[in-house]
């Protein structure tokens, strides 16, 4: 005789394990196809970075080091983010954040020509996903901590003379709009993060380089989006 619930368990067991099968299954070829994904995009933006980029070497120019990059990150963000609509809104930011981070990285400078529609193509991103959920409390603080962020670095450009240029200014915006989505810890820490990274370069010789004054001046590009990077991989 068949104990009674038996079946039920053997159910339950089987639904369970075809859920778990399912979501492995998943864990690999999600972040596969957005690796991908940023292969094939990477490629294609090294050419925004041969456009803006003035000087840099052979690596810095090169398809593969665009793909690599962009490849790595994309299937980072996909595998923590997973399948919710806010991947589609970094990978949007990541893609145009490379070739960013490599020619401020090589000139120290960062072209509007890209911060801007880095912005602009976030701002709409987290638009729509407010309007789908119904819920605008995400994109109204994603809003207001793009102005903190962004009032912040310019006070602190003010207050430095020049340490800190328009294009960080900008960048800054990015950072708080796309960690504001997910609250003001989130765009706290990742502006902690980015100065520890800042640091951390000021005292490495190669990284950095001086004024006419004698005082480092650190790539503040790659320490930001650095910082995005390393919040949303451990916050999701």
């Amino acid at each position: 005789m068949v104990p009674l619930g038996w079946h039920d368990g053997r159910q339950e067991t089987h639904a369970l394990t075809s859920d778990l099968e399912q979501s492995m299954a998943t864990d690999w070829w999600w972040p596969a196809g957005w690796a991908a994904a940023g292969a094939l995009l990477g490629t294609g933006t090294v050419d925004l970075t041969r456009r803006f980029l003035l000087t840099g070497g052979t690596v810095a120019r090169s398809r593969w080091f665009g793909a690599v990059l962009t490849a790595a990150v994309l299937a980072l963000l996909s595998w923590r983010i997973g399948t919710r609509g806010e991947v589609f809104v970094y990978g949007v930011a990541a893609v145009l954040g490379v070739p960013l981070a490599v020619i401020d990285w090589c000139e120290h400078r960062l072209p509007r020509a890209l911060v801007l529609p880095q912005l602009v193509g976030a701002a709409v991103g987290f638009a729509a996903l407010s309007l789908i959920r119904a819920d605008p409390a995400p994109g109204l603080r994603a809003l207001w901590a793009l102005l903190a962020s962004a009032g912040c670095c310019l006070i602190l450009a003010l207050a430095t003379g020049g340490g800190i240029g328009a294009g960080d200014v900008r960048l800054a915006a990015v950072v708080g709009l796309v960690t504001g989505w997910s609250g003001w810890p989130a765009v706290a820490a990742a502006l902690l993060v980015a100065s520890v990274l800042a640091l951390v370069l000021s005292a490495i010789p190669r990284a950095h380089t001086r004024d006419e004054r004698g005082a480092a001046v650190v790539p503040f590009g790659p320490c930001f989006l650095g910082g995005v990077l390393a919040v949303v991989t451990v916050t999701g």
